[in-house]
């Protein structure tokens, strides 16, 4: 399948997609650019790029020789100040994650979960054929072919599993988190059958939290006044409301 931006020359979705073209292939595109990728219409601008990848060490030299500095943590900076992170996700597969956790008596924290969301967007990644097309003139500027992805459900699932994480401080990125749900909800083509395939623990979270953020009044109220700074494309949430519905009764 193949994704069409688009972008101005030299623009951070060029550089970004031409830096993802010659990363190790192995690297599943998370954040910004994966939201992008999978909304499939205009989205809030994206910076730099985020991914996931099983055994991160293996590829750092690769990375760190594309690189003009390593920080440290899976944090790598290019030219032109562009960033590149990467969570090394849990050296086992997603089923084998959770019956670990779920061996604990205490039922998985916030930290769990959000583990577990990470492993299973890795794990159920797609390939994408990326291209960036000029506004204006529709030249091509730049390809990135059979790049992983990380799925609207798994996108979902890491979203949902992060926004408690937010520190109070950083309220935006609470903000932009549930933008990006309610359009991945809405225009990102998740149904049901992808909300079913989410291991159990993690489709009741995912549950649990759309419910709470938007269809119960109070959280309805709260996530209006956290996304109406997103204007362009506009956030009906009336029409996610009508999604999640939608959703958790097939997939019951």
């Amino acid at each position: 399948m193949t994704v069409a931006l688009t972008g101005r020359r030299d623009g951070t979705t060029h550089r970004a997609v031409d830096l993802l073209s010659s990363l190790p292939p192995e690297l599943r595109l998370i954040g910004g650019l994966a939201v992008m990728c999978r909304v499939g219409t205009p989205h809030r601008a994206t910076v730099d790029l985020d991914a996931v990848a099983r055994d991160l060490p293996r590829y750092h030299d690769l990375i760190v020789g594309l690189a003009v500095s390593a920080a440290g943590g899976g944090q790598y900076r290019f030219a032109g100040d562009f960033d590149l992170d990467v969570i090394d996700v849990a050296p086992l597969a997603a089923d084998a994650l959770i019956a670990e956790v779920l061996t604990h008596p205490e039922p998985p924290t916030d930290l769990d979960l959000n583990m577990i969301a990470h492993t299973w967007a890795h794990d159920a990644a797609t390939a994408l054929d990326l291209v960036v097309v000029e506004d204006g003139t529709g030249a091509v500027l730049a390809r990135a072919r059979r790049r992983l992805v990380a799925s609207s459900a798994g996108l979902v699932a890491m979203k949902v599993t992060t926004v408690p994480l937010r520190s109070s401080s950083k309220p935006e990125k609470r903000a932009s988190d549930l933008y990006d749900l309610g359009r991945l909800l809405v225009s990102g083509g998740m149904a049901p059958a992808d909300l079913a395939a989410m291991p159990d623990v993690l489709r009741a979270t995912v549950v649990e939290r759309l419910d709470h953020w938007f269809v119960s009044d109070a959280g309805r109220d709260r996530t209006y006044r956290d996304v109406r700074r997103f204007d362009e494309p506009r956030l009906d949430l009336d029409d996610v409301v009508d999604h999640i519905v939608s959703l958790e009764e097939e997939a019951a």
